[in-house]
């Protein structure tokens, strides 16, 4: 991407594209060309001024969090997360019931963004929220979100767990590079990641 450009311009370029290909085609009926290309012209102005609210929200939550007792305890603020990365260990059943004693649950991983902050942010090998059903080979986010994305080690994803019955687990290991999910027994102790949502609707 060119970083020269605004991170909305490359999207617009996109809008743009398309409704020209769209206005271009022999089988589209439009009762109000007209209007249509009115509200076409809008467009480039309501994504701007919509990314501008965005952009006024994430700054309302930064000086939010910064009242709240958890930013001298600890967390970090990025994008509408907060994190809280330990100095200690614990087994991820441990780490979990940590996380959920603060409001949060140990981090799920649901973009690059995120993958790349944690990777800039750890030091140790780390508890993410991801791991197995007992007794199954579904891998779930404690949390409850929908695995989108992944950073395995090694592909394909580990489907087994190492004994019968037992849970799998997820480390994040910093030092592996940008692909650095590793299975690990949950019992192991280690250092963990908590996260918060900020966005409304969202723990």
């Amino acid at each position: 991407m060119d970083k020269s450009k605004p991170h909305i311009e490359k999207p617009l370029e996109h809008l743009g594209k398309r409704l020209e290909e769209v206005l271009k085609d022999p089988g589209l009926k439009l009762n109000t060309p007209k209007k249509t290309a009115e509200e076409a012209i809008k467009l480039p102005a309501y994504i701007k001024h919509a990314d501008k609210k965005l952009q006024d929200h994430r700054k309302s939550y930064y000086a939010l969090f910064q009242k709240t007792a958890k930013a001298a305890n600890g967390w970090n603020l990025s994008g509408m997360n907060l994190y809280y990365i330990s100095k200690g260990k614990k087994t991820w059943y441990d780490a979990e019931n940590f996380c959920v004693s603060r409001e949060s649950h140990l981090a799920s991983i649901l973009s690059d963004e995120e993958q790349n902050y944690l990777n800039t942010q750890l030091s140790e090998p780390s508890w993410i929220g991801l791991s197995t059903a007992n007794k199954g080979d579904n891998w779930e986010w404690s949390d409850g979100s929908k695995l989108i994305t992944e950073y395995w080690s090694h592909h394909p994803r580990p489907s087994k767990v190492s004994r019968k019955g037992d849970r799998g687990c997820t480390l994040i290991n910093p030092s592996m590079g940008s692909r650095n999910w590793i299975y690990a027994n949950c019992h192991e102790p280690r250092n963990w990641v908590c996260k918060e949502s900020l966005a409304v609707g969202k723990k």
